[in-house]
């Protein structure tokens, strides 16, 4: 029975040295009562994984669906973001928004708004 749980411990530890870890962070962006979230998963290089939506007077957050989320620009070393959602529907529908980063400077396009706010890349 010992042996089985030595080779149990060596084939575990083996598996956690072999396969790449996938670490997460996140960036958000906040302004005039808008925020997103995003979570950052990093593996050969960052990528966004999951956006999280928050509109002012809004109780929660809504998961944006991926597959409506274009991601066009995302370079953390030259701190530029550009993404776009085309928007949903139904009871928690977010509508089509923008956002857009260039170094410091965060734009967010929606519902006919352009709101402007600072942006923090430290993840």
């Amino acid at each position: 029975m010992r042996g089985l749980y030595s080779i149990a411990i060596v084939a575990l530890l083996a598996l956690g040295v072999t396969s790449p870890a996938l670490a997460t962070s996140s960036l958000s962006f906040e302004g005039e009562g808008y925020w997103i979230d995003m979570e950052i998963g990093h593996d050969v290089a960052p990528v966004v994984s999951t956006v999280r939506f928050h509109r002012p007077g809004d109780r929660t957050w809504v998961t944006v669906v991926r597959r409506d989320l274009t991601v066009e620009t995302f370079d953390t070393q030259r701190r530029i973001l550009v993404m776009h959602y085309r928007g949903s529907q139904g009871p928690d529908a977010v509508d089509p928004f923008t956002l857009s980063v260039h170094g410091e400077q965060a734009i967010l396009g929606t519902s006919g708004r352009k709101i402007a706010s600072r942006f923090n890349w430290e993840m």
